[in-house]
């Protein structure tokens, strides 16, 4: 089963205005097994100061993740009939490694420059996986079953049975500004995650600047809708003007979107 697939982040006003990269970052693969889709924040604070790089390799090594264990197992559906919890803590763990390499081997070829180093000793010695602290959310679909995985803030809103809806479990930890993260020691245990057999027609992942931007979950989620609308008949040309105009009116953060739509 065909999905098409679409993502964009859109720097948030308050970057802009202070002449600060997004960090935020959306990826999709999609074939006609198997389509995955990626969405990662990046802290953004003093401390997380390459953030933007943590939340680009996140979404890179979670699609690969999702893809290798498809390979090497028959499939994602197959991975998640006998013992799910198993298979869902197997693949957060191979991405939380995964994601360490990539960021060791950044920092490696690009060491702490003096202002960073400054920034760093300011906050007593900043662990490498700290500095480039990110979230993460996954959605893997394929004709028989939706997998999703989360760690940290974010939505995850997916089309079961004609309604847009909520799958992801809850985190009662995620309070204001608090969040789980990718860089935190124990981030094998903070992962959600879900598994659902079923036909599914949309998912939508997006960074906590979209859902902030809006005035109550309901008109969130008929904006998902819209975005599959526009994913789905090849119209979504004004998708990025129209999430510039979020972040600016609304919660003023970096917005990042990642889509699938059955073809």
């Amino acid at each position: 089963m065909s999905f098409k697939g679409y993502c964009v982040s859109v720097r948030g006003a308050s970057h802009e205005a202070a002449d600060e990269p997004c960090q935020d970052s959306a990826r999709i693969y999609t074939s006609h097994e198997l389509s995955v889709a990626a969405v990662s924040d990046g802290h953004g604070s003093e401390k997380h100061f390459r953030s933007a790089a943590g939340s680009d390799m996140a979404t890179r090594v979670a699609i690969r993740s999702i893809m290798d264990f498809s390979e090497r197992n028959g499939g994602i559906d197959r991975i998640f009939r006998d013992d799910p919890q198993n298979a869902a803590r197997r693949i957060a763990a191979n991405m939380i490694c995964s994601w360490n390499e990539e960021i060791a081997a950044h920092f490696s070829y690009a060491p702490l420059t003096e202002k960073e180093n400054e920034i760093s000793l300011k906050h007593g010695g900043l662990p490498i996986e700290s500095i480039y602290g990110a979230t993460l959310i996954v959605a893997a679909v394929t004709g028989r079953g939706l997998f999703g995985l989360q760690i940290g803030d974010g939505t995850f809103v997916a089309q079961e049975r004609g309604k847009m809806c909520f799958p992801m479990p809850d985190d009662d930890r995620l309070i204001g500004n608090l969040t789980t993260s990718l860089c935190d020691n124990d981030a094998i245990n903070s992962f959600r995650w879900f598994y659902e057999p079923g036909s599914f027609r949309n998912v939508v992942l997006s960074s906590d600047g979209l859902i902030n931007s809006f005035c109550s979950r309901e008109d969130f989620l008929q904006f998902t809708g819209r975005i599959t609308t526009a994913v789905s008949s090849g119209k979504t040309g004004e998708l990025e003007s129209h999430l510039k105009e979020r972040t600016r009116g609304g919660s003023r953060d970096d917005i990042s979107v990642a889509a699938l739509t059955k073809k």
